[in-house]
């Protein structure tokens, strides 16, 4: 209370009424406190901005941003509810004065735009299409309106670049609510956005938020792992630099993109000085990828963030994976015991709208326990310690077929990303030839992975070849990641 009253002085004293969509300093601390998941300090900011400045409508803009971000994070029905139920008494408070200046569609795009993927997590996607397709008009006109407008073009950026990933069988959707996009376009406008922010410092406060949705679809859709790196490295320096030990969304991009790039310690080191104080809205996934980056590592104490995870976690996604990496945990330990234990529950809690659970649950299903040396390299492999996951299978041998596969995609991935790309080519054909009729993903993913290297190598016509075998093969285990990333392959080097 305290620091509350100090708070409402300091701004009676500094701030005068003022128009529609101001960002004054007290707004743009609240939106800082929101990307450090300080939601009581941003919403204490915003009832006394409304008390001083009652025409400025920023503070609806930041409340229904706190609401959206508690829906994705914390994936409470209760949390989705409030959301929903803000839905049009924020539209009308937005839409009431203000229609000169950009932020006014801008920001009711974002009501339908953060609702719309909200409404994704909690399997409602007639109305996430509609919802999402209302953001898109009003962008739209508001990019007609103000071609400069920088966060308009970030925006949509992201819309045009997922719409170039969109899979086959889902375009009548697209095409039905007339959505337009390719990941290149999508990609080149972001750019275009951060470049914007970083040379306007009236836009600084939001230039993290720009670096993270960057860093995003850099990394996810257009593939380009340097770059996503080079991004990260931004992050460690001003003005970003202060973002990042603040703000567990921004330990998310970070700590993600170095797992993807098998810089495991760097990621493990980020994800366990994450601020984890009491004024912020706890990031509980964060647990779950410190206990997977721990078990790459084969870290003893893996176990503690993955039981961290699943006893505070109230959602439904990564709890079977989380289930299976902790039965995985133990069977490396030699606690047969605890890793049936675990196995068992895998089947019993969670949900299965992410590819990492699906193969969760298919784990447990088949009840049949993974090969020590295999399970070891996989994890070795996930972490970047590519010499000691090739120890682990040197002198390797089976009669299983399902065991053979695994084998040579193991060492595929091993090499390629080792960069031993002729003997990666090598494994990764072999796994096709072999594993192309089973019902693993190991032969998709090795279509999708020399779709990659050929991609690299600019010859888009056996690009092209891989990229289409992935939409060929009939597999589960991950089926929507891998057949995605090849349409996302096929998108790019369309007409090359």
């Amino acid at each position: 209370m305290k620091h509350l009253a100090i708070l409402l002085i300091f701004i009676l004293v500094s701030v005068s009424t003022e128009a529609a969509f101001t960002f004054n300093d007290n707004c743009k601390q609240a939106y800082t406190d929101v990307l450090c998941l300080r939601f009581g300090m941003a919403r204490s900011r915003m009832q006394a901005e409304k008390k001083v400045n009652p025409n400025n409508q920023v503070p609806y803009i930041i409340e229904n941003y706190i609401d959206f971000l508690k829906v994705i994070i914390g994936e409470e029905e209760k949390d989705f509810i409030i959301l929903k139920e803000n839905k049009e008494i924020r539209l009308q408070k937005l839409s009431a004065q203000g229609a000169d200046s950009p932020w006014f569609l801008y920001s009711q795009s974002m009501v339908y735009m953060q609702l719309g993927a909200a409404r994704i997590k909690f399997g409602e996607y007639v109305n996430a299409a509609l919802d999402i397709n209302r953001a898109y008009r009003l962008l739209t006109e508001n990019q007609r309106k103000f071609p400069s407008f920088a966060l308009n073009k970030a925006v949509l950026g992201i819309l045009h670049s997922i719409i170039g990933t969109i899979p086959e069988k889902y375009r009548w959707a697209v095409y039905s609510l007339n959505f337009e996009g390719t990941i290149p376009e999508g990609n080149s406008e972001l750019k275009e956005a951060y470049r914007q922010i970083v040379a306007d410092p009236q836009l600084g406060f939001i230039l993290p938020e720009t670096a993270f949705l960057l860093t995003f679809v850099t990394l996810n859709l257009t593939v380009d792992l340097p770059a996503a790196l080079d991004l990260v490295e931004k992050f460690q320096k001003a003005p970003l630099d202060r973002y990042l030990k603040e703000s567990p969304v921004l330990v998310f991009a970070c700590a993600n993109t170095y797992s993807r790039a098998g810089e495991n310690d760097k990621a493990i080191k980020l994800l366990t000085d994450c601020p984890r104080t009491f004024d912020r809205y706890p990031f509980h996934y964060l647990d779950y990828m410190l206990g997977v980056a721990k078990l790459a590592r084969l870290d003893q104490d893996a176990c503690f963030p993955l039981l961290s995870f699943l006893g505070t976690f109230k959602g439904k996604n990564y709890i079977r994976s989380a289930y299976m990496h902790l039965a995985w945990c133990y069977l490396i330990q030699n606690e047969p015991g605890k890793y049936e234990t675990y196995l068992q529950r895998i089947k019993i809690r969670g949900n299965d709208q992410v590819d990492n659970d699906r193969e969760a649950l298919s784990f447990a299903k088949k009840n049949i326990k993974p090969d020590l040396p295999l399970l070891k390299a996989r994890l070795l492999f996930d972490g970047g310690y590519y010499e000691k996951a090739v120890h682990e299978l040197d002198g390797f041998k089976t009669d299983d077929k399902k065991l053979e596969v695994e084998y040579t995609y193991r060492l595929g991935r091993i090499c390629h990303n080792w960069g031993k790309t002729d003997e990666a080519i090598a494994n990764y054909k072999k796994t096709i030839k072999t594993g192309k009729n089973l019902p693993y993903f190991y032969a998709a993913n090795s279509a999708l992975q020399l779709g990659l290297i050929y991609e690299k190598r600019n010859d888009f016509a056996q690009a092209r070849i891989y990229y289409l075998k992935v939409q060929e093969m009939d597999f589960d285990e991950y089926e929507f990641s891998i057949q995605n990333k090849a349409l996302a392959g096929l998108n790019r080097i369309k007409g090359k």
